[in-house]
């Protein structure tokens, strides 16, 4: 048997060595070796760039969100009271009561506007009054804006029966306005989500190791070292064996 016939199978398990090599380092860096390309470090760059800004929409989004379901309770809260005001203004309004029972519900009715003033008043979200004020929420490259009235019920009086209707219209208004933002607001959220999962994607198919196909790599280099390494060990036992004969 020739010796070069055991040499012959050393490129291999060289080849085989470097490719195991290789793939063992994108396991343990977790990054491509293209990464090392400015161009490849630029794209990945500008995706994240893209990944921080809808992040940042995602999170004015949620605040916005938040705010309306603050304001949204509060209406909530005025709506009771509100009912509240129109028994007392039934009530007053009856022929049967007298001076001292309509001071009364005048006392009960002066009441029940000072805590629905109250409740408007610490209606705030970051020391902000949510209501007779603006916000704008920066999506991306969309902007919501909302408006909520003040809606005071200061001027409610209760021999004033339409004028209490009127105040519930408006809060009934309110609360239709504040709903369609919320739902714009959360639609607008999870598209911007959306986005960040393609763009991150993209970007972890520049920047990032694929690490199932790297451990792929490493298994297939494995098992072909190991076939080049039996082959090896086979002909150096041939090797021995024929020089032992020759040898008497």
């Amino acid at each position: 048997m020739k010796l070069d016939a055991v040499y012959s199978t050393l490129p291999q398990l060289n080849a085989e060595t470097s490719k195991a090599d290789k793939a063992l380092v994108k396991i343990a860096a977790a990054v491509e070796l293209g990464m090392q390309d400015a161009s490849a470090r630029s794209i990945a760059d500008m995706l994240q760039n893209q990944i921080s800004t809808l992040s940042q929409g995602v999170m004015n989004a949620n605040d916005g969100i938040s705010m309306m379901q603050m304001a949204g309770s509060t209406l909530n809260n005025l709506s009771d009271q509100t009912q509240k005001l129109n028994d007392l203004s039934v009530r007053y309004n009856s022929a049967s009561l007298n001076t001292s029972q309509k001071q009364t519900l005048q006392s009960e009715f002066s009441r029940t506007v000072d805590t629905m003033q109250q409740s408007i008043d610490t209606t705030t979200f970051n020391g902000q009054s949510l209501f007779g004020s603006s916000s704008s929420f920066s999506l991306g490259s969309t902007t919501i804006t909302s408006s909520i009235p003040s809606l005071s019920p200061s001027s409610l009086s209760i021999n004033n029966q339409e004028g209490i209707q009127a105040y519930r219209n408006s809060l009934t208004q309110a609360g239709s306005d504040i709903g369609a933002t919320t739902n714009t607001l959360i639609g607008t959220s999870n598209n911007l989500l959306d986005q960040i999962t393609a763009t991150s994607a993209a970007k972890s198919q520049i920047s990032d190791t694929d690490i199932a196909k790297a451990i792929s790599d490493f298994q297939q280099s494995s098992n072909q070292l190991n076939v080049a390494a039996i082959a090896m060990a086979h002909q150096h036992d041939a090797l021995r064996q024929t020089i032992g004969r020759l040898l008497g």
